[in-house]
């Protein structure tokens, strides 16, 4: 069961069954374990080409499958979005069974093996006493995060079999000196046949910067969305780890200004590595809480604002004058129940609630500094209507200088039908990530995690 709270699998499979048809619960545990079949690789444009990383990526999962004995997963071009690759993976191969020493790994870790990865040092958690560098060992999530780091027996508690690997690290390595570090398991035989290109991403010899970036289809539609240009002034207000801020950067060709602001001063130097790797300049991070961000003048939530004072001074740090940006990125803090794979998800139903309220504190915040003409992408990674359809219906009625825009790039379904918003309004919409139906086919667009995209623009009161 991926959710500890049945409350919130029973509110998921409502809301499918209503606006999608007859999903059973079955279908959806299977959906919310199963990872995508499709990686998707954003190509740094601002260091290199689709065509040149293809190239290299075609050449590193040649020479890993070769030791699979199989064939390779093809690298595709997107039909619609030009700066990804697509590669498909085999999920139709016989799958692993655990045959060997039982290795624990922590919940993150074993989601990462699940799409391609390796295990790493600080990802291990127990490893029975016994086995040595060299032995073939079967990797399990702790489901619940109660094994003990350095438990040297069998694990019995709730666990979730990830795949089979070749250990390269010893019990020593990995507990007893200092922090671990570096590659701990290769997983030879994952549960997913899941490429692994991390790695192949990393520094290129030739000109320094990150080739590109994994990133989960939907996200990289955010920053098409938005249609940042050169010259804009940007803000990402919930920004960490900056996936979607560097993709912005990107597209505006290392030019113009983007502000991406978060709370965490451990998450601000994410965005700034993340940055540095992609050899981007145009991006300066605060830590700041977005909910304040906006220089209100008197304590009402301005519904409306003064037509004859719209030009504000070019921002330089926050708290910002409102109506100071092109265009504003919010990508709120939610429940993330879209998130896929998901083995085990300790949220109760009352927290899934509670993140409308914050939402929509930010939701005024970006409504307020978005210049007019100015446009903003709202998006979660949830299934939750209450963070999705509701939060828009709640700004286009607060907020009368809003309205919803269509992206260029238009994938995955319309939104969901409710309160007041028309059909048009939902078409405008995407949403990502819905189960599949029986016998139904997915391709790279319908077979993603789950995820919500609303464009609106703000225009002048009349």
């Amino acid at each position: 069961m991926p959710f500890a709270d049945n409350e919130v699998l029973d509110m998921i499979l409502k809301a499918m069954n209503k606006h999608e048809g007859p999903i059973s619960k079955e279908m959806l545990l299977k959906h919310l374990k199963t990872p995508p079949c499709y990686t998707i690789v954003r190509v740094n444009t601002v260091t290199t080409s689709k065509d040149i990383l293809r190239d290299a990526i075609e050449e590193a999962l040649s020479m890993q499958y070769s030791l699979k004995s199989i064939s390779p997963p093809t690298i595709q071009y997107h039909d619609t979005i030009q700066d990804i690759l697509v590669i498909k993976s085999n999920h139709s191969l016989e799958k692993a069974k655990p045959i060997y020493p039982h290795v624990m790994v922590g919940l993150g870790c074993a989601i990462a093996i699940l799409r391609g990865a390796n295990a790493y040092s600080p990802g291990i958690t127990a490893i029975p006493t016994g086995v040595a560098i060299g032995d073939q060992v079967s990797v399990f999530a702790d489901l619940l995060g109660q094994c003990k780091r350095g438990w040297n027996k069998e694990y019995e508690g709730l666990k979730y079999f990830v795949g089979n690997g070749l250990l390269l690290q010893s019990r020593q390595d990995l507990f007893t000196v200092g922090s671990p570090r570096g590659l701990a398991i290769n997983m030879i035989e994952p549960l997913f046949d899941c490429p692994g290109i991390g790695d192949i991403l990393l520094d290129d010899k030739t000109v320094g910067f990150q080739k590109g970036f994994l990133q989960n289809l939907p996200s990289v539609l955010c920053g098409h969305a938005l249609n940042p240009l050169p010259h804009h002034f940007v803000l990402d207000l919930c920004a960490a780890p900056g996936g979607k801020t560097t993709h912005i950067g990107s597209l505006m060709e290392n030019k113009g200004t983007i502000f991406a602001l978060d709370k965490s001063a451990s998450k601000i130097n994410q965005i700034q590595d993340n940055s540095a790797r992609l050899g981007l300049s145009n991006i300066t991070a605060f830590v700041f809480d977005s909910t304040a961000a906006c220089i209100m003048e008197n304590s009402q939530q301005f519904q409306e604002y003064d037509t004859t004072e719209l030009v504000s001074p070019l921002p330089t740090s926050p708290p910002f004058l409102p109506n100071s940006f092109d265009r504003i990125l919010l990508d709120a803090p939610c429940s993330a129940l879209g998130q896929r794979p998901q083995l085990y998800n300790p949220i109760r139903l009352k927290e899934v609630q509670s993140f409308a309220r914050l939402q929509k504190k930010l939701f005024l915040t970006a409504a307020h500094l978005l210049k007019p003409g100015g446009r903003m992408v709202y998006s979660t990674c949830t299934y939750n209507i209450a963070e999705n359809e509701e939060i828009i219906d709640w700004a286009l009625g607060l907020f009368p200088f809003l309205r919803i825009t269509s992206s260029s790039v238009r994938l995955g379904k319309p939104g969901y039908r409710i309160g007041q918003l028309t059909e048009e309004d939902c078409n405008a919409m995407q949403r990502f990530g819905s189960c599949p139906h029986e016998n139904s086919s997915m391709d790279e667009n319908s077979d993603t995690i789950g995820f919500f995209i609303c464009c609106l623009e703000k225009v002048p009161l009349s």
